[in-house]
């Protein structure tokens, strides 16, 4: 984005070395302010476009200095450099700041939905066993015969 701001706003492409140490001062700009943590979406914003123009402000430096034709110092531009870093800055940071957001509501929809879309787990069926005491009467004396009672005649004499 610094690239294309600084050449909508009539400089130069960067070529070579010039072009590679725009995108390092970019990159070490943002990894230095990837540590901040901000809660809320207004701070985030201003947090995440601050970062930007800094960023914007240090590539504007680095292709002014690395061999790219600009009247003035580093930092002099004129309202229309200015502008395109700073447009630049602003369009960058809300699109960042709204896919970030997107992915938070996102994330929460897929689990609200991960909740209707996995089967519910089934109660388990309770199984009564009853237990039944069924009295047998088991032999005490067996010879291979079973239970056997004397018969009806010895038995009533």
């Amino acid at each position: 984005m610094t690239v294309g701001a600084h050449a909508g706003a009539g400089g130069a492409l960067p070529s070579g070395g010039a072009s590679v140490m725009a995108l390092l001062a970019c990159v070490t700009v943002g990894t230095l302010l990837s540590f901040v943590r901000v809660d809320g979406r207004g701070a985030a914003l201003l947090a995440t476009t601050t970062a930007l123009c800094a960023a914007q402000l240090v590539g504007h430096a680095t292709l002014t200095t690395a061999g790219h034709q600009h009247a003035g110092s580093a930092f002099d531009m004129d309202v229309s450099m200015a502008a395109a870093h700073l447009g630049a800055a602003v369009v960058l940071g809300v699109a960042i700041t709204a896919a970030e957001y997107l992915y938070v509501v996102c994330s929460s929809v897929l689990c609200w939905l991960r909740l209707f879309a996995m089967r519910a787990p089934r109660h388990a069926v309770l199984i009564v066993r009853r237990t039944v005491n069924d009295v047998a009467v088991a032999p005490v004396f067996t010879t291979g015969l079973g239970m056997r009672a004397p018969p009806r005649v010895i038995a009533a004499a």
